[in-house]
């Protein structure tokens, strides 16, 4: 019998529900991606609208053509965004300028998805030019290692108030710590290391403790892998409470979420991705009595950013690889 704390159990039947209702009016959308809205319901507070949302996908395709970034396969996504914003119009408006500012030549879904987590800023047009000055501080310091997959992190690093170098320069000490301790891929030290840039606390204490819930989650059976997935412990690196009661719950999360269907079966989405909501369900438990050291709302979006850009990701290649078997 699971013990799962009230709190955390509340969240995975929650989310469980909102993939419900999603899935139910978005029948030909990847699992993930579902699943990913379905969360950014969770940490806003609110219940999925089918019919607010269906007004999006319309005012969505007025606004942006079908070859927009804000169209592609995170269009889902986009839609939820403005379905929950006070002015779902205005909020796609902010979106696209901030989109005009940091865009390059190259520039496809996840600066699109940057340019999300800047609309939701009061002052997004000189967040953007933070944004462009952390990217660049990025892309000189590891030239073959930075994409623009990074760039949802420069955003969220700008949006941290705090000075753009400082930051930085934190996540490059944070890198080398990684570099040394975790047993990851470069792409996943490299995304952690923006991650951990913005939460609070002292650089070796939020390393020391990534670095020990990804060595418990392998010994207790609930491994993340070495991959991407593994970036979603930065959310948990500077809570207060103790690595071994985080380990628990994550595990216990983990087990629960088993019972639902988008993660059981072969159609379900394996247990790496399963174990990435568990852990934003635990940190999302932890929202009363454990702040994380920020407020609540860059807690949402730091996570919400790591979900869906990699959600993204594994959209993009899985369309990439059907493509591919068709010819």
């Amino acid at each position: 019998m699971l013990k799962l704390d009230r709190q955390t159990e509340s969240k995975c039947r929650k989310l469980a529900e909102n993939y419900r209702v999603l899935a139910a009016g978005n029948k030909m959308q990847f699992t993930e991606m579902i699943l990913a809205c379905a969360g950014l319901y969770l940490a806003k507070g609110e219940e999925p609208n089918l019919e607010r949302i269906r007004e999006c996908k319309k005012l969505l395709k007025s606004k942006a053509g079908i070859f927009s970034n804000f169209r592609g396969s995170d269009e889902l996504l986009v839609r939820c965004k403005m379905a929950l914003a006070p002015d779902p119009e205005l909020y796609f408006e902010r979106a696209e300028n901030a989109y005009r500012q940091i865009k390059t030549f190259f520039s496809g879904e996840q600066t699109a998805l940057a340019a999300m987590i800047l609309a939701e800023q009061g002052n997004a047009e000189n967040l953007a030019e933070k944004t462009k000055q952390i990217y660049k501080e990025m892309k000189e310091a590891h030239p073959w290692l930075t994409s623009e997959n990074d760039l949802p992190f420069a955003a969220l690093m700008a949006v941290t108030g705090k000075d753009a170098s400082a930051v930085y320069a934190e996540a490059e000490e944070i890198y080398a710590y990684l570099d040394k301790k975790l047993k990851a891929n470069r792409d996943t030290r490299q995304m952690l290391s923006h991650i951990l840039a913005v939460r609070s606390g002292r650089t070796e204490d939020k390393c020391e403790k990534l670095c020990a819930l990804s060595e418990g989650l392998k010994a207790a059976g609930h491994s993340l892998g070495r991959g991407s997935r593994l970036a979603i412990l930065g959310i948990l690196a500077d809570s207060s409470l103790p690595t071994e009661t985080l380990l628990e719950r994550i595990c216990e999360a983990d087990d629960f979420l088993k019972q639902y269907k988008p993660f059981r079966g072969i159609f379900g989405v394996g247990r790496e991705c399963r174990r990435m909501f568990a852990v934003q369900m635990v940190q999302s438990s932890l929202s009363e009595e454990d702040s994380l050291g920020t407020t609540a709302m860059l807690t949402a979006s730091v996570e919400l950013a790591i979900i869906t850009m990699i959600l993204m990701m594994i959209v993009i290649s899985s369309t990439a690889a059907s493509h591919s078997s068709s010819h």
